[in-house]
């Protein structure tokens, strides 16, 4: 009976966490690279779209996960300022967020009856035979979800993005990447500090694997 009964309180926890968008960052990624016909001798470098971003803090720390995702991948990524054949650019954002609805079912709880009959007696001592209805429960009561209570919480979802560009360092506006990434998700974090890190094993998961990816990746904690 107790196994049974943390069982449902397990899975109400993950529905609840599901319905009111708190579950796993999951996030829809794709990328489309040539980086098998970049020279081997080849060195990247790791920059931002937005130049005002090279000298955050915040920025530098990402920029130092994908430089060791890159050079994981086989890629030589020098270190900032270096001079480098390649630069990856590196952009992410969010948006202000819009509202949203959410309609759940929270469980109620109390006593279940394993078996339950109903039984018709007849009163004899009346005349009119009048009938009496009476219920039969059975003997060994459980302790679980006796129906579901349905109510509605607001939430805002953010729209957050991370994009990765890579280009021959003289690279004019008509030149093709080698390698261009798209990470699209969206959640109830609205902090790209928190979020970072899981995007990027997201994109370490998929970095340099396959030409053409298109799929959603799921990482571990919760979207705030």
């Amino acid at each position: 009976m107790r196994s049974q009964t943390l069982l449902l309180l397990a899975a109400t926890s993950l529905t609840l966490s599901a319905c009111l968008g708190g579950g796993p960052v999951k996030s829809n990624l794709s990328q489309f690279h040539t980086l098998d016909s970049v020279p081997a001798s080849a060195t990247f470098s790791v920059v931002s779209w937005r130049p005002e971003l090279d000298r955050s803090l915040e920025f530098r720390s990402y920029a130092q996960r994908l430089t060791a995702i890159m050079r994981e991948a086989g890629l030589r990524v020098v270190e900032p300022g270096q001079p480098a054949d390649y630069i990856a650019y590196l952009d992410y954002g969010i948006d202000d967020g819009r509202p949203v609805t959410y309609t759940y079912n929270v469980p109620e709880w109390g006593v279940i009856y394993n078996a339950q009959t109903t039984s018709t007696v007849v009163d004899e001592t009346n005349p009119g035979q009048q009938v009496i209805n009476s219920t039969v429960r059975g003997t060994d009561p459980t302790y679980g979800v006796t129906g579901y209570k349905q109510k509605v919480r607001n939430r805002t979802v953010y729209a957050r993005f991370v994009h990765i560009d890579i280009l021959p360092k003289n690279a004019t506006a008509r030149t093709t990447p080698v390698y261009e990434l798209r990470l699209k998700s969206s959640g109830v974090c609205g902090s790209i500090p928190s979020l970072m890190p899981r995007f990027m094993r997201a994109i370490e998961k998929r970095f340099d694997r396959k030409s053409g990816y298109s799929g959603k990746v799921k990482t571990g904690g919760v979207d705030c």
